[in-house]
């Protein structure tokens, strides 16, 4: 073989590799990673716990995003997902369609069938705003799942409580924390559901908040592998805020990267996730 037929034939292979592999990479950014369903457990800490609130599970489902991209099929694969997991309780944190209000009724009347023993709370993130945030409100309300705006929910177990509390979403909404909490026990735990995890950087300090649960960044959707960094967040932290559990001076923060995608319907190192979240009052943290 001539010299340059070899040179061209290695071009050629070289093209042909850089080919497969941009296909490769896109067949499983768009075909598998957005299906690929992955359960996140963690432990957290709350130090003033009660007793009977010893290993409750809250199961966090955020960022569904039903629209083009993510089918109605999907979000029940993940109720029937959770479901099996039999949670304490199911948190849904905003963002439920996509852009179009016309998604809006079928999504959220899925969402209301997980089955939970202590129920469904939820808040509303920026796109159910930009959809319809009155109808997703008047859908949830139908079904009898509280959507709890600037107020809080106890949960009650054997004569002590937990509050979950929600705050409006950074973007749309306004955000007010004292009335979120007003007039819950100060020795009690409190978690906030907040659909933007930037908001965790403005509560403050006199109002204790125990733990935050966020979502909104999707992980960012395309993470870089071997660094797991992800080149675009929806967040003003950067990296910081891009999924998992993030700890503060004056709080914790857990980050789910949500079960859908919005932009541009891939998700690469970043599979959807459903989280489930341990309560402990051990300082050993999972």
């Amino acid at each position: 073989m001539e010299r340059s037929d070899f040179m061209l034939s290695r071009r050629q292979f070289l093209k042909g590799a850089v080919a497969v592999g941009i296909a490769g990479f896109a067949a499983n950014s768009i075909l598998y990673e957005p299906r690929r369903i992955i359960v996140e457990r963690k432990t957290i800490s709350i130090n003033n716990l009660p007793d009977v609130f010893e290993g409750f599970r809250i199961c966090q489902i955020t960022d569904v995003h039903h629209g083009p991209f993510v089918s109605l099929q999907f979000i029940e694969e993940v109720v029937e997902k959770v479901n099996g997991l039999h949670p304490d309780l199911v948190a849904l944190t905003g963002d439920y369609v996509d852009y179009s209000h016309k998604y809006i009724t079928p999504a959220v009347t899925a969402l209301c069938r997980f089955k939970p023993q202590y129920g469904i709370i939820s808040i509303l993130g920026n796109h159910d705003h930009l959809a319809d945030a009155e109808l997703t409100r008047e859908v949830f309300d139908r079904n009898k799942i509280p959507v709890i705006t600037n107020s809080h929910k106890l949960i009650e177990v054997k004569n002590n409580a937990i509050c979950i509390a929600g705050v409006g979403d950074l973007l749309e909404d306004t955000q007010d924390l004292k009335a979120a909490l007003y007039g819950v026990p100060p020795d009690i735990p409190r978690i906030l559901l907040s659909h933007n995890p930037d908001y965790a950087e403005v509560v403050p300090e006199t109002e204790r908040v125990d733990l935050v649960l966020a979502g909104h960044t999707h992980g960012g959707q395309v993470r870089l592998p071997f660094f797991s960094i992800a080149p675009v967040t929806q967040s003003h932290y950067g990296q910081k805020y891009a999924g998992g559990l993030v700890r503060l001076s004056h709080t914790q923060v857990y980050v789910s990267r949500g079960v859908g995608m919005v932009g541009l319907p891939v998700r690469f190192n970043c599979p959807p996730e459903i989280t489930v979240i341990t309560l402990t009052k051990s300082h050993q943290q999972v």
